[in-house]
């Protein structure tokens, strides 16, 4: 959980510190290894070639649920007015758990308490597709280093997808 406590703290930190700046910004959607999944929104600053682009999603209930999150930094490595090819550092989380309930129990003997998370950290290189003025396609693909139940589970090229509305 520290790993998830120091994502969201990044989080945080990238949206107060990036206030009163001239931006280009977008909402969507998005889900992906090092992006998390969910909602979006992506900050894309105007005198420099750095951004940053959140994802959450979180989905409880009583008895269980599912929390994803993602920070990203982006580098901007080319831009133009009908796409962009961009670099990430980012990384994405996910927490899942299912309680049993006595209603469960009488019909699964099996049931039991469950709880998994994971985590995705690492760079990638990506590039995004404007398919009219303000709508936008991305796609990148990190090189991440994944954790799951505090074990690593490898290094992979997990994909980050996202649809995006600019404004």
């Amino acid at each position: 959980m520290r790993v998830l406590r120091n994502i969201i703290l990044a989080a945080f930190l990238m949206g107060t510190l990036s206030f009163t700046v001239n931006a280009e910004y977008s909402v969507g959607f998005a889900a992906g290894g090092t992006r998390g999944a969910g909602a979006t929104f992506r900050s894309l600053p105007e005198d420099t070639s750095w951004g940053w682009q959140v994802t959450g999603l979180p989905l409880v209930h009583p008895d269980g649920g599912v929390v994803s999150l993602g920070a990203q930094a982006v580098y901007v490595l080319h831009k133009s007015q009908t796409g962009m090819a961009y670099a990430t550092l980012g990384g994405g989380t996910v927490a899942m758990w299912d309680n049993c309930t006595e209603e469960d129990s009488k019909d699964d003997i099996f049931c039991e308490d469950e709880s998994n998370w994971g985590v995705g950290l690492g760079p990638g290189l990506g590039f995004e597709l404007r398919m009219v003025d303000n709508l936008a396609f991305a796609l990148d693909v990190p090189l991440a280093v994944l954790f799951v139940n505090e074990e690593f589970h490898g290094i992979l090229p997990v994909p980050n997808l996202s649809l995006m509305y600019y404004w």
